[in-house]
């Protein structure tokens, strides 16, 4: 029966602990037991062969045969002049078998170098590409490896996946030459038995995080996460385990199965191999404005074993859609992650964010855990498609710093939405959606992102995603959605023409032309919707139209509109909801009511709602004498705070129309302050069966019914 070995120090959380964990995988499997299987659980390698945890260190110390690691391409690869070749020469020097295939490659190198009369680093745009291409025809097949690890030949150039920096190097540390520096040490090929001690300690340190000391070593950005020197303190000796980095570069390996076909997606030269994605320098704690990301990695976890050849297909499909299309940034990995649009048996990804920090270092950030789960929220990400990745390009350009901060809060609060698919992560994308649009109306149309019109996203995916239990969100849905159902040329402006300065032009909605004008950008939530519901009004009696109000939204408790007048609500919370909302198109959306509510209906809030919203607006008018309508100049009025003379007016008005109040303007308390938000509360559609409420219990309307009924 397999040994299940846990292995601490192979460490998913860092990204030279997760290239150990493959490390291992893969020359366990190649070299001692073909049946070994491993998988990822709490944040560790498990490896599932044959051999226990003393086999284990025989196996390494003893048989394990390093891969053949050469970069005669880079300067400080160990072939030039002023170049440390210790580690080559030891290897040389070594007769045993299992270096047999090392020392080939550095043969075969060397002639090519001779053969092409390099003595000198090859200079990058002419020497170098030529080198390349016969190193790749004339290395041996185990050597191949390593270069399809770090180099993908492209035509006549080349691109680097990120992971190994620039072709193997990270700015002057070449890779391969600190791996054989490592491989001198970890086979004790000079020293000895003292060297062979110092050998086993350390890889018991690698293995098994057993205290120790670690040796004045480098090991680039695979384990740079603090500083360019791996030094929390700044400038001093970097410490590192040389086992580690010979396995991670053992690790490295794995990843490269598949780099070339990639380039047949026709996706960038940075975005060549397995998992490694465009940065978007959001969803990790460090990030920082205008930071320049070179690539995200996502590498994937699995919790049921699974053997190399299984390991290296994964790789090699590297699948992560967003719907039909393969993910290229962060943001759609973090969307394919919540949709499952990933390759079967991938539990999670560690994400970790390539940065160029501290001049031509690079800097190594792990970024969090991402779980492969389904998340709802995150389909609601799809109906942006392919307005924000316009967006996202227009950021990259040269363009005002409110559009970029903007845009840059866009991506982050998706980010955040396909990570966490909450309702609270869904509320701040809203309000993320609502500031984009303000400041792209208000920007001048060169400032604009060319062609670019208003989104529309449909409702419902959105509705589903928020949490309809706070009033904030009830509120807003109902205040945002009322819209007129009719369409075609001529029609009124929406509620966010109002709200964000949009209008239409043809029949099409677009930036720069509202002819009605728009609302206070920066005023109260309350006050920008009253002001909103007054030119609403007005455009539509100059429109002549029947109805000055929208004919349709969607149904808001009285109660919850008493708490927007009694203001008990988070007017900004509630501001930037609407300013998303408003975006949406809810022609859609079947009319559903909110929860029932307890809270008390504010009377007068109650009855003006009837003169607004005359309940038996659904029923044929020939049976009633007259139905209740507001007045054009009520709105206006409430604004200015006459709320006493509207009151009256309104009740004056139901009484006309035979449906007469209990209630005198004596009784009712007409607070004047109380005039805007009653103004912004009656924009929205109350549910019909609280308006039947209020009617029958604040007026005489049924015992008058009841009495038409019984003489006729």
């Amino acid at each position: 029966m397999p040994e299940c070995l846990r292995i601490p120090g192979a460490t998913s959380r860092t990204l030279l602990g997760y290239l150990v964990g493959l490390g291992l995988l893969r020359v366990v499997a190649r070299q001692a037991d073909l049946a070994t299987t491993a998988c990822w659980r709490d944040g560790a390698l498990e490896l599932h062969s044959e051999l226990e945890a003393a086999g284990l260190e025989r196996f390494l110390l003893e048989r394990w045969e390093p891969a053949p690691v050469v970069s005669p391409w880079n300067g400080g690869s160990g072939f030039f002049e002023n170049d440390n070749r210790v580690a080559f020469e030891a290897i040389e020097a070594d007769d045993s078998i299992r270096l047999d295939p090392f020392r080939a490659a550095i043969v075969a190198s060397r002639d090519a170098l001779q053969r092409r009369g390099l003595s000198v680093k090859p200079e990058p745009k002419t020497e170098k590409p030529a080198l390349l291409r016969e190193l790749r025809a004339t290395l041996p097949d185990a050597a191949i490896e390593w270069l399809d690890a770090s180099i993908v030949l492209l035509g006549e150039g080349a691109a680097f996946p990120p992971l190994l920096g620039s072709g193997g190097n990270d700015g002057r540390y070449d890779i391969a030459n600190n791996y054989a520096q490592s491989v001198a040490f970890a086979l004790a090929l000079v020293g000895g038995e003292p060297a062979q001690a110092a050998s086993s300690g350390a890889l018991r340190i690698a293995l098994w995080n057993e205290p120790g000391a670690l040796r004045k070593m480098s090991l680039a950005h695979l384990s740079r996460d603090a500083s360019p020197v791996n030094s929390p303190s700044g400038e001093s000796d970097a410490l590192g385990n040389p086992w580690e980095l010979a396995l991670a570069v053992e690790g490295t390996l794995v990843m490269a199965a598949g780099a070339g076909r990639r380039l047949a997606d026709g996706a960038q030269a940075g975005l060549v191999a397995p998992f490694t994605l465009r940065a978007t320098g959001t969803g990790y704690g460090s990030a920082v404005t205008g930071e320049k990301g070179k690539a995200e990695l996502w590498l994937p976890l699995w919790v049921n074993p699974a053997g190399l050849p299984e390991i290296e297909s994964l790789f090699r499909e590297a699948r992560a859609q967003v719907g039909r299309r393969p993910a290229r940034s962060g943001l759609d990995a973090a969307r394919a992650a919540g949709e499952l649009g990933v390759s079967r048996g991938i539990s999670a990804f560690e994400r970790f964010s390539i940065l160029e920090r501290a001049g031509m270092s690079n800097l190594g950030v792990p970024a969090g855990r991402i779980e492969v789960r389904e998340r709802p929220a995150a389909c609601a990400l799809r109906t942006l498609d392919p307005w924000m990745g316009r967006l996202l390009r227009h950021r990259d350009g040269e363009i005002p710093r409110s559009q970029f901060e903007a845009i840059q809060r866009l991506e982050q609060a998706a980010f955040a939405v396909a990570e966490l698919g909450t309702p609270s992560a869904v509320r701040e994308l809203l309000g993320a959606m609502g500031q984009v649009e303000a400041v792209l109306a208000a920007a001048d149309e060169r400032r604009r992102p060319p062609g670019l019109e208003p989104i529309a996203p449909a409702a419902p995916a959105w509705l589903g995603a928020l949490d309809a239990s706070t009033v904030e969100v009830r509120l807003a849905i109902g205040l945002a959605s009322v819209y007129d159902r009719d369409g075609g040329r001529g029609r009124l402006p929406a509620l966010r023409d109002y709200l964000h300065d949009t209008g239409l032009d043809g029949g099409r909605r677009r930036y720069g032309a509202n002819t009605a004008g728009s609302v206070r950008a920066l005023a109260p939530v309350w006050d920008r919707l009253a002001a909103a519901h007054e030119r609403r009004h007005q455009d539509a009696a100059r429109s002549e139209r029947a109805d000055l109000g929208f004919s349709n939204g969607q149904p808001v408790a009285l109660a919850d509109l008493s708490r927007l007048v009694r203001r008990e609500v988070d007017e900004p919370a509630l501001g930037m909801l609407i300013n998303g909302l408003v975006l949406l198109d809810f022609s859609n959306v079947t009319a559903a009511a909110p929860p029932p509510d307890e809270a008390v209906v504010d009377p007068l809030l109650g009855l003006l709602a009837l003169a607004f919203h005359d309940p038996r607006r659904v029923r044929a008018r020939g049976d009633l004498d007259a139905l209740c309508e507001p007045r054009l100049g009520w709105v206006a009025q409430l604004r200015s705070m006459r709320v006493r003379a509207v009151s009256a007016d309104a009740l004056l008005r139901m009484r006309l129309a035979g449906m007469p109040p209990v209630a005198t303007i004596a009784d009712l308390q007409a607070d004047p302050d109380d005039g805007p938000r009653l103004a912004a509360a009656l924009l929205a559609h109350p549910r019909r069966s609280d308006l039947w409420s209020v009617v029958a219990r604040s007026t005489l309307y049924s015992s008058i019914r009841e009495r038409q009924e019984t003489t006729t």
